[in-house]
């Protein structure tokens, strides 16, 4: 029997409230960690996750069990 693959990529981008620069260097390497986390738990692997001091960027897959919309609540 066949098979269908797929592999979605996903960036997301999400800033802090009013762009505030709340990431510094004291949180950012626990903070992009803990987003990578949460991402494999949802079996959707992160690529890259980073940012800047006001905003975050995820590039993940998306996995065929959740949706996207799913993905950005939790």
């Amino acid at each position: 029997m066949g098979q269908s693959l797929s592999k979605v990529y996903v960036h997301i981008t999400f800033s802090t409230k009013n762009r505030h620069p709340f990431i510094n260097e004291n949180v950012k390497k626990e903070l992009f960690e803990y987003i990578g986390g949460v991402c494999k738990g949802l079996e959707c692997n992160p690529v890259r996750v980073g940012g800047h001091k006001d905003h975050v960027h995820i590039l993940c897959t998306l996995s065929k069990k959740i949706s996207q919309v799913k993905l950005l609540e939790e």
